[in-house]
């Protein structure tokens, strides 16, 4: 059933993927629901939108269906929201109240200079969460971490590790197939995931002492 639908939705949303935006199709109620989220805070901005070539119900390698991009030009960071992680076509599980793993994952990215389409090395960190939450079951909640290694591979970073929070803006979403949390991650240098894993730091208050400054828990790559 969700390949047929798949297929179908793969064609209806084809063309609107690429233009940032979704299809009314009542198969996609949640993902409206997302989308309805996200306007709410960002008005009429398009997003960029990555979309997988083939889905991974069809047998692609990327469990999630799309991830789209935001630019907060105030706060100068790009936002990313997945799609996938909750059941954003039709009711599948048999849990009522939680959709598909209970969340989405978010993920703000200071930029010094706005480009013309985003970073993709976000992409490959969300997706390969995502084969972690697809193949073994790993689930995820605020204030959970992970050694993650380097977030990105080119330039270096010392941002080695991530800690799972709530989006500061984006709040539990409850929908037909159940309630949907934003789960924002924030990147974590080599000290404070070490400092956090022996107990030094208690990470709720790592997390408080970051808003101090950092209200939206934005992660600066190029941090040490």
């Amino acid at each position: 059933m969700r390949i047929h639908i798949k297929f179908i939705l793969l064609v209806i949303f084809s063309i609107n993927f690429m233009n940032g935006q979704t299809s009314e199709n009542p198969e996609s109620i949640e993902w409206d629901a997302i989308d309805g989220i996200l306007k709410k805070e960002y008005g009429e901005q398009v997003p960029q939108h990555y979309a997988p070539k083939v889905y991974y119900s069809l047998g692609g390698n990327e469990p999630l269906d799309g991830i789209s991009i935001y630019v907060d030009k105030e706060n100068k960071c790009y936002h990313y929201v997945t799609y996938g992680f909750s059941e954003i076509y039709e009711k599948e599980t048999d849990q009522k109240d939680i959709s598909g793993f209970g969340f989405e994952l978010t993920f703000r990215l200071k930029y010094t200079k706005l480009l013309e389409k985003y970073p993709t090395w976000p992409i490959n960190l969300l997706q390969n969460i995502a084969k972690a939450t697809f193949s073994k079951g790993l689930t995820f909640k605020a204030y959970q971490t992970l050694s993650s290694g380097p977030i990105r591979l080119e330039p270096s970073t010392e941002i080695k590790g991530i800690i799972f929070t709530f989006d500061p803006t984006l709040k539990e979403m409850k929908t037909e197939n159940g309630n949907v949390e934003f789960l924002q991650i924030f990147g974590l240098t080599s000290s404070e995931y070490q400092n956090i894993i022996d107990k030094k730091i208690d990470r709720r208050e790592f997390i408080s002492q970051v808003q101090t400054k950092n209200q939206l828990l934005i992660t600066d790559a190029e941090r040490k």
